[in-house]
């Protein structure tokens, strides 16, 4: 895998975030508005769907997605493919985190291999998305080509020498990351 993109949020404050919600339950659109709203982001953008988001993208100076995994008609992995998808730059390089009430091993490994940067089960609560906001904020990874994509590698305690500690800002958020 070659290195190729950056997190263009990375060292960002959350009060400088511009979010696109994609969701297609309208009240956990409401929800996560609330939440975003109480955390002081400057801008919240919605999409109901992928691919309203993916219209949505190239005009919204978007720094930050959340996305469903299970919506209709499209899919939260099917519009994480698209977005990483190697001729949409700049716009590929955009975090996403992945809402799924569904936290099977399978699924996670999933999200991660069509390039989502980080996870977040519901029932969604204010410190679990804060949490999320800040890891993806402090994330450095570099992204990097992968079959027709891009996506960052998986931060796992195996990654960085089987759970020893390692220096940097994601060190204290790095248990979040944990498949088992």
């Amino acid at each position: 895998m070659r290195e190729v993109g950056t997190n263009p949020t990375h060292g960002l404050a959350i009060g400088d975030l511009d979010v696109l919600i994609v969701e297609d339950n309208a009240g956990m659109r409401l929800l996560l508005r609330t939440l975003l709203n109480a955390f002081g982001v400057k801008s919240i953008s919605q999409a109901s769907d992928g691919s309203e988001a993916l219209a949505m993208i190239p005009g919204g100076g978007h720094d930050l997605i959340i996305t469903d995994w299970e919506m209709a008609p499209m899919k939260g992995g099917e519009f994480l493919r698209e977005l990483r998808s190697l001729d949409n730059k700049p716009f590929c390089f955009i975090p996403v985190i992945v809402l799924t009430g569904h936290a099977s091993r399978k699924l996670v490994q999933q999200a991660f291999d069509n390039g989502a940067t980080h996870l977040l089960v519901k029932p969604v609560t204010a410190a679990g998305l804060h949490h999320r906001i800040d890891w993806v904020l402090a994330d450095d990874r570099p992204y990097e080509v992968v079959g027709a994509g891009y996506r960052q590698a998986i931060p796992t305690p195996a990654a960085h020498g089987g759970g020893e500690a390692k220096t940097g800002a994601l060190e204290p958020l790095r248990e979040s990351w944990t498949l088992d």
